[in-house]
């Protein structure tokens, strides 16, 4: 049980590392494609406090997904993904409202870009995982594994 517990932190911890790296990179593509388009009031940085509310909700949502995907009964896979969903965008709904992250700026494209990259690993590792489940029969979303 124990090993299996460290696993589980691993796989959250690389998900959620992946999740991070996705957002930056798709923060500053999105800022890419702006500034080719015409946009000249994007800064190609990333604030100290995107990052850390980057970092957070990526291992929030990191874990939202495993234990959706991993530890849950087992329901319909809609079901559960609906409810990682209903978090992911709770999460994200809540990050909006934080007066740090509304001052900075970009954070608009930041929410957008962290809240797609999260969704699309998230919908990955569910899909892999059922895949996981239907043919080996047992359940699971450690990301070696899949």
């Amino acid at each position: 049980m124990k090993k299996l517990n460290k696993e589980l932190e691993l796989s959250i911890k690389a998900l959620g590392a992946a999740m991070f790296m996705a957002t930056v990179c798709l923060y500053l593509a999105i800022g890419a494609v702006l500034y080719f388009i015409g946009y000249d009031n994007f800064y190609f940085h990333v604030s100290f406090a995107l990052l850390v509310q980057g970092l957070i909700v990526s291992m929030v949502a990191s874990a939202t997904w495993m234990v959706c995907f991993e530890s849950a009964k087992p329901q319909s896979f809609g079901a559960r993904y609906a409810i990682a969903f209903i978090i992911l965008a709770i999460l994200f709904g809540v990050s909006i409202m934080l007066p740090i992250i509304n001052s900075t700026t970009g954070y608009l494209f930041w929410l957008i870009g962290g809240f797609v990259s999260t969704f699309a690993f998230g919908t990955a590792i569910a899909v892999l995982s059922e895949k996981h489940l239907k043919k080996t029969g047992k359940r699971s979303v450690l990301l070696w594994e899949l």
